[in-house]
């Protein structure tokens, strides 16, 4: 088996690989040709045949991340998955990373054997929240979401908040996106914040992160939310008067891995995942 970068010729077996997975639903597709234009993109072949593909990101300079692992339908249960894995990996280490890490849900019971072989140790573990029915309407709620995005002069009272917080204790500095999880670092706040994804309440009582899903971008994820008890109710009807604004079908999903985040994201009224009980994130130990 030969592993080496996609091009775009390889879009066609690359999507046929992709059409199997999850019963004909896979986010493959979504970046095809982003992945393959910022490279990290990789096709194995046996022969002249493309029988399965992986992904390396650099999310910030030395901080990859592994994912989307995919075999051919008709080339499972021979071994090439943990094949495809182990050389990402050694093309991973090869440019002296300051971290790899991966992430899976506990019902992936075969990527969880892969990732524990090659030496991955479980970093941290979240609970997968989402919106499984319409939130509960708000009384005449008056807010403008414009009133409510951080400005540079909040920036290191936000940055303070965030960092003293259980959550960020918990999540041991990592931020979730949608199955995506970063080095919460003040360079990634700075960045959100200059995106206007940062919400805070006045006297910075309380700060919100929201993004859009990668896979749904209609759709909205709570990638963080703290604040004393005014300022959460405030924050959560934001939530809920952005989640109007958007099309019919989007939905708010939300990972949490302290117990504080949890509450919250109850009380917003968001129901943990039907059958997915934990996300694991794994780092490899360099």
């Amino acid at each position: 088996m030969r592993v080496r970068e996609a091009t775009l010729k390889d879009r066609e077996g690359i999507l046929k690989i992709a059409s199997a997975t999850w019963e004909g639903w896979d986010y493959v597709p979504l970046f095809l040709e982003d992945w393959i234009r910022e490279g990290g993109l990789y096709v194995a072949e046996v022969g002249d045949e493309i029988v399965g593909i992986t992904k390396t990101t650099e999310l910030s300079p030395a901080e990859l991340w592994l994912e989307a692992i995919r075999v051919a339908e008709e080339h499972r249960k021979k071994g090439l998955g943990r094949e495809i894995a182990e050389r990402q990996l050694e093309l991973a280490l090869a440019t002296n990373p300051k971290s790899i890490r991966l992430s899976t849900a506990d019902v992936n019971t075969a990527s969880l054997a892969i990732i524990r072989r090659l030496g991955f140790i479980e970093y941290v573990a979240f609970d997968l929240f989402e919106q499984k029915k319409p939130l509960a309407e708000t009384q005449e709620v008056e807010l403008k979401e414009s009133e409510f995005l951080a400005g540079a002069d909040v920036h290191e009272r936000v940055w303070e908040m965030i960092r003293s917080s259980e959550e960020f204790a918990a999540s041991r500095g990592l931020l979730p996106h949608t199955w995506k999880f970063y080095n919460f670092t003040e360079g990634l706040f700075r960045s959100l914040l200059k995106e206007g994804l940062v919400y805070v309440t006045p006297g910075v009582g309380g700060v919100l992160v929201l993004l859009r899903n990668r896979y749904t971008p209609e759709s909205r994820e709570i990638a963080f939310l703290e604040g004393d008890e005014r300022s959460l109710e405030i924050l959560i009807k934001l939530v809920q008067l952005r989640l109007a604004c958007i099309p019919e079908g989007a939905r708010i999903v939300a990972f949490a891995a302290g117990k504080r985040k949890r509450e919250i994201i109850r009380r917003i009224g968001l129901s943990p995942h039907e059958f997915i009980k934990k996300v694991y994130v794994f780092d490899y130990p360099l």
